[in-house]
């Protein structure tokens, strides 16, 4: 009851912080969001162009009944605007969701949804961040939440990375960026632009807003003076359960209970926080779906239990999380671990589809925010991606246009 308790709490708290929570419910997995067909782009399309939004995820509970869609538009910072949904879309408020096929042959069974925004029910009409709900009965009560991003050509964004920042720190990276707007009629920067920084696909927490450095005719800078600097943490860990016949990279042993379902115990990881820095390929915290010798991934992969262990002292008042895509990058209670007082370890069984994933540890002092190197350490020198999103309300309008987005590598 008191672990119950101090969840609810710290939901409150990361709501209240800007953190993203969002609705998920327990069955639902393998939640995947992104741009056009390519599984390792962030959710984020051009207004009127030619790419559209995938949604794909699995519901492990095969007696739900028919599922449906709406979409609600969102301000800089993901709350409701208060717009009408005509203001932002054509077609239905509300429309069924018709793309979704039954498992084939799995041990564990389930249904496989996908979706694709915009549809013959469903056209955009403006620019901005939008909030999808996958719902049973009710919009209030989604089962599912998910963000994505619209955004125009109406800036142009010079954004670079710089070295290490010299401050006694080894782990920051800064950006220097300037928004070139010869065509929005700008009167005050400050109030008109918003700016958002996102780190791998994600928003970090805690990280000041940046402010504008420097204003001049049809040009706004953001530079070093306003403190753009980033913690770079680590690459990302990664395992890989696409095959169950023999051992893969991070898995020590796959066994299989009555029912046939298998499981895939993990090799035993360990704090990097005292660790030197060592470069690794990953997916900058993604996964994508696959299974060895099936003819449709989406349908044909299977369900497996998979046990994390972190060998580690207890963290006194402080809680440990699996994070990634594979939670849907929030704290999600069913990636928070367990402390095995005999065995010295933080330990994990959660339900994965067969991929190639990428996660890493969190550490979650009690009220407080993720402390995100306690557990991975922290490099200047991590290879991290970086993208700036420009939104601009001029006096006269009612929603946060998103204007211009950016992207570029710490490398």
């Amino acid at each position: 009851m008191i672990r119950s308790y101090y969840f609810i709490l710290l939901l409150f708290i990361f709501s209240i912080l800007s953190f993203p929570m969002m609705a998920q419910d327990k069955d639902i997995r393998s939640v995947q969001c992104f741009a056009g067909d390519n599984e390792l782009l962030d959710p984020v399309i051009e207004f009127r162009g030619k790419d559209h939004v995938s949604l794909l995820f699995d519901d492990l509970n095969e007696d739900r009944g028919a599922l449906y869609y709406s979409l609600v538009h969102c301000d800089a910072d993901w709350k409701a605007d208060g717009l009408f949904y005509s203001d932002y879309m054509e077609g239905f408020p509300e429309n069924p969701l018709r793309d979704y096929t039954l498992s084939f042959q799995t041990r564990v069974n389930y249904v496989h949804y996908a979706l694709q925004i915009p549809n013959r029910d469903v056209q955009l009409k403006i620019s901005g961040n939008y909030l999808l709900k996958i719902y049973e009965k009710t919009p209030d009560k989604p089962i599912l939440e998910q963000r994505f991003s619209v955004y125009e050509k109406a800036v142009n964004i010079v954004l670079n990375t710089r070295g290490p920042l010299q401050t006694g720190e080894d782990c920051l990276q800064q950006l220097e960026f300037s928004v070139q707007h010869p065509s929005l009629p700008v009167r005050d920067a400050f109030r008109e632009f918003k700016v958002r920084v996102m780190q791998n696909g994600i928003s970090l927490p805690g990280i000041a807003l940046p402010v504008p450095s420097f204003i001049e005719q049809h040009v706004v800078s953001y530079t070093l003076a306003t403190n753009n600097w980033y913690p770079g943490g680590n690459e990302y860990r990664f395992l890989d359960i696409r095959t169950l016949e023999y051992g893969a990279q991070g898995v020590q042993q796959v066994r299989y209970d009555n029912q046939g379902v298998p499981y895939a115990l993990l090799t035993v990881d360990k704090s990097r926080e005292r660790s030197s820095y060592s470069f690794i390929h990953d997916l900058n915290g993604k996964y994508r779906v696959e299974a060895y010798r099936m003819t449709n991934r989406h349908t044909e992969a299977e369900y497996v239990m998979t046990g994390f262990t972190l060998a580690s002292e207890e963290y006194p008042d402080a809680d440990v999380f699996v994070f990634g895509q594979l939670s849907n990058y929030t704290l999600r209670p069913d990636f928070l671990m367990d402390y095995n007082v005999d065995g010295g370890a933080y330990e994990l069984n959660v339900p994965l589809k067969q991929a190639y994933y990428n996660y890493r540890y969190v550490l979650v002092p009690r009220n407080q925010l993720p402390v995100w190197d306690a557990i991975e350490g922290c490099f200047a020198a991590t290879e991290n991606y970086y993208t700036v999103y420009v939104y601009y309300r001029s006096f006269r309008d009612r929603y946060d246009r998103l204007v211009g987005i950016r992207s570029t590598n710490s490398l």
